[in-house]
């Protein structure tokens, strides 16, 4: 009898790493932070990370050499094998410190955050009246109150023209689009492991990779810590659902949890200032955080590394990677955040000129498109986020606007409009008060049809009172 010859053989395989969720999931969260809070961090981490030290350059430009990749090639191989962040395009260095605050009013709550999410996508009648009432339905802590079927029957209920069939389908596909697109990921979602699952998506991983099937199949499992079912059912081992339990374990289980306070004033600090030079507009960010390096002192700890403990060089590692990571994300945030706003300033040219009258159809996919990025991170990284320039502090988002195509083909954005309409009601003759559809008949003579429905609507959001109380008003 032949005996089984035993022999090792290499094994290809693509795995995804831990640590690239961490880098991905700390650079998401980097782009939403607004100045003062990206400044508090910052200054956190220089606190509790002894790797990390201030670096006094206050210029971005990137290191020919990463002093902490060196340092960690001293101490041994890493899985921190990350790409090097491009260069950036130019200084944004700041000559002087200005200090530019404004009381505001609240964040946006989360229902009004959605619905001006919503009002950038493409969506078309009927999707946006399904979105509409799956926002209408999201609690506090972001998941959906209701079954899909009631959303259905709701639309039945208003009048949908749709069939039975094609409109639940439609209304899965919203439903999926609003969990997996809007910002907050996960926001709409009936139950953990589908507000999870889009979280995990949205970090890149693979629908069926065994960090997207534990948290679709196993949370409860994950809960109990029955991890021999798990690895038996998905086939890995013990080490590998420790590292899905990590992961899982870094997620927002509510969505929602970011707006549940609110002050009722804060102060603010302008993100961008936008100025003009010459004919050319110039975009200057605010620097007014600290420029991170590898510290001077673990370097100096390190060359004396034959007197360290395992126990000491293994803490050394772990502080290092987490600051290289740190530097590199604020770097790649930088980069992007530019790009964002080189768009926006590009496209809206008009508004820092002119005012908001001026201000061009835009939405989140075509800054999106643009750059090279998911809408849901163009989001993040306009919201709560102001721009100091001619016209004062404005919310960036209030750069974005969806438009009316007029009659000779071109799109007019709804600021335009609400500034005709403005204008209509400024310059109406004394003793006679347009009605909403007489000021929709004079802005269709100027090639733009807007319903009368719609006139009324913008019309109480510019607090203009209606015909009949303007008329009693002039007598």
């Amino acid at each position: 009898m032949s005996g089984f010859g035993l022999a090792q053989t290499p094994n290809v395989a693509q795995k995804q790493k831990l640590i690239l969720t961490q880098h991905l999931r700390l650079f998401l969260s980097l782009v939403q932070m607004n100045t003062v809070e990206l400044r508090e961090y910052l200054e956190e981490q220089l606190i509790e990370n002894p790797a990390l030290e201030e670096d006094p350059d206050s210029s971005l430009e990137t290191e020919k050499e990463d002093p902490g990749e060196s340092l960690l090639n001293e101490l041994g191989p890493t899985e921190s094998d990350y790409p090097a962040p491009e260069e950036l395009e130019f200084s944004t260095e700041t000559s002087e410190e200005t200090t530019w605050e404004n009381q505001i009013p609240n964040q946006d709550s989360l229902f009004e955050y959605l619905h001006w999410q919503l009002s950038m996508t493409d969506f078309s009648e009927l999707q946006k009246q399904i979105a509409s009432l799956i926002i209408g339905n999201i609690n506090e802590d972001g998941y959906l109150e209701i079954e899909l079927e009631e959303i259905a029957r709701l639309l039945e209920a208003e009048g949908s023209s749709e069939a039975g069939g094609d409109r639940m389908a439609e209304i899965i596909r919203v439903a999926e689009k609003v969990r997996t697109t809007f910002d907050p990921i996960g926001i709409g979602s009936r139950f953990l492991s589908e507000c999870l699952a889009a979280q995990v998506l949205d970090l890149g991983y693979e629908r069926e990779s065994p960090l997207v099937r534990a948290v679709e199949n196993h949370i409860d499992d994950l809960g109990r810590k029955d991890y021999e079912k798990i690895c038996a059912e998905l086939d890995i081992s013990r080490e590998e659902i420790l590292e899905i339990k990590a992961v899982i374990t870094s997620l927002e289980p509510k969505p929602g949890r970011p707006y549940y306070t609110k002050d009722a004033t804060k102060n603010i600090v302008p993100d961008f200032y936008v100025y003009k030079v010459g004919e050319d507009l110039q975009m200057q960010s605010n620097r007014s955080f600290p420029k991170l390096r590898i510290s001077s002192y673990c370097r100096k700890i390190l060359a004396d590394r034959a007197n360290l403990t395992g126990e000491t060089t293994d803490y050394l590692r772990e502080k290092i990677e987490v600051a290289q990571r740190i530097v590199r994300c604020i770097e790649e945030r930088e980069t992007t955040i530019r790009k964002v706003m080189e768009k926006i300033v590009d496209e809206q040219r008009e508004f820092f000129d002119h005012g908001s009258a001026y201000i061009k159809p835009l939405k989140l996919k075509d800054v999106a498109d643009t750059v090279g990025i998911h809408e849901s991170t163009v989001s993040r990284i306009t919201s709560r986020k102001y721009i100091q320039c001619s016209q004062g502090i404005v919310e960036l988002k209030k750069l974005f606007s969806r438009g009316v195509r007029s009659s000779n083909g071109q799109k007019v954005s709804l600021e335009k409009i609400k500034s005709m309409i403005r204008e209509i009601v400024d310059e109406e003759p004394a003793q006679c008060a347009f009605s909403d559809e007489d000021i929709s008949r004079i802005l269709s003579m100027k090639n733009i049809k807007v319903a009368r429905r719609t006139v009324a609507k913008y019309r109480k959001i510019l607090d203009i009172p209606s015909s009949s109380k303007r008329l009693s008003k002039e007598v």
